[in-house]
């Protein structure tokens, strides 16, 4: 994905024009061009790509083999958590794994990040970082329905309900804990647990879970780095509240209602409902469901954002900018939006650039992920006479930016 170089150049030379040829502009200008070629030919790799903690336990006749085979297997295992996390649910049950040596064509580096090694065994702990593009064409090719759209991260809020009311930051808060301890909450929607300090404790009260001020909820997600919270209202029966520590073998029923904020107020995604299994400890269920929201709200994601191999569109979008560093972040920004495969650059100026968006899926994904990169695609409106339509084109053209650098 990347902008035609002629479109730069012709920014440049407009700009060291408008700027009477001076050598600081000169220098300048062609250090920005140089720049910005460099990020035309690649795209960072996200974190949707990259596949972290990925453990091996190999024994084999002899250190070497058992090194050998271990690697082989954590390259099959990464893809494998990698298809399950891109995959449509109906699709996944169904995948049949490729070959050893398709997996290495698609890997793009790897590290090892902790390892034991003994005559005969090794352990070890991989992560791996896949080649976007490959993976996606790989994909395609099969026919297989995917989505390569990365949320933002998602704030939890874990209310308990606790004899009379709900409780968030209290110590009798056994909902939070399990929130703490959990482990890989990365994937499609990154999870990020509050730690719950005085800031924290300001922001949201004990009995606020569907009464928060919106402006101290949007102040909280500021600070964390997320896109959006989520209330998980955990609401036990007398069996389960009745186990008196997390230690002790579960009982009863815990029901979770999953609750998202990014509307005008709360509005519900889901209900869990989980019962005690036998041997399992209080400790051990609340973990349980944890991942079990976890999961829901990577379906609830890949639902609004997975595709088929055959839904390629188009948009014509216009880019207006103030100066070359407003461009420079903004086409930055642009070129980290996954389900975007194309950038065609049809004309670049001092201040507005013309661009071709080729994508997968609706209008509406596309708006959802460049939402993820803080861009705002607005209504279209029909300019065919000084914008023609390229072939498959619908001759619409839309403003696009950066929400920091939003017209006035």
């Amino acid at each position: 994905m990347h902008l035609a170089l002629f479109g730069v150049i012709t920014f440049v030379m407009a700009t060291v024009y408008k700027h009477f040829m001076s050598f600081r502009t000169v220098f300048y200008a062609f250090f920005v061009c140089f720049c910005l070629c460099a990020a035309f030919e690649a795209k960072a790799q996200g974190a949707l790509f990259t596949i972290t903690d990925v453990k091996v336990d190999v024994t084999a006749d002899n250190s070497a083999a058992a090194q050998e085979q271990a690697f082989a297997k954590a390259q099959s295992d990464a893809f494998a958590m990698l298809a399950g996390r891109m995959m449509s649910e109906g699709e996944i049950g169904q995948f049949t794994q490729p070959d050893l040596p398709v997996i290495s064509t698609l890997i793009k580096d790897f590290e090892v990040t902790e390892e034991q090694l003994s005559s005969v065994r090794y352990v070890g702990t991989y992560t791996f970082r896949f080649k976007d593009k490959d993976v996606r064409n790989f994909f395609a090719t099969r026919g297989v329905r995917f989505t390569d759209v990365g949320s933002k991260p998602v704030l939890v809020l874990p209310f308990y309900e606790h004899k009379a009311g709900t409780v968030l930051w209290s110590h009798h808060n056994e909902w939070i804990r399990a929130w703490s301890r959990a482990d890989n909450l990365g994937g499609l929607v990154p999870i990020v647990v509050p730690i719950g300090d005085l800031q924290d404790v300001s922001d949201i009260g004990d009995d606020q879970a569907f009464g928060y001020d919106q402006r101290k909820l949007e102040a909280i997600l500021k600070r964390y780095g997320a896109g959006e919270a989520a209330l998980l209202v955990a609401a036990p029966d007398d069996a389960f509240a009745g186990v008196a520590g997390e230690h002790n073998p579960a009982a009863g029923v815990l029901r979770v209602g999953i609750y998202r904020t990014d509307r005008a107020g709360p509005e519900a995604v889901k209900n869990i409902t989980l019962r005690a299994l036998p041997g399992e400890t209080k400790q051990q269920m609340l973990g349980r469901a944890t991942k079990k929201v976890h999961q829901a709200l990577q379906q609830n994601w890949k639902a609004k954002t997975v595709v088929g191999p055959a839904s390629g569109n188009r948009l014509q979008v216009r880019i207006r900018f103030s100066g070359l560093e407003q461009w420079a972040e903004t086409q930055r920004a642009l070129e980290q939006v996954y389900g975007v495969n194309e950038i065609i650059l049809e004309s670049l100026s001092p201040g507005e650039a013309r661009l071709n968006l080729v994508f997968q899926g609706t209008e509406r994904r596309l708006r959802l992920a460049l939402a993820q990169a803080d861009m705002t695609l607005t209504t279209p409106r029909l300019n065919v006479a000084d914008f023609g339509a390229p072939a498959g084109g619908s001759g619409l053209v839309y403003e696009l930016y950066l929400n920091r650098f939003r017209p006035r």
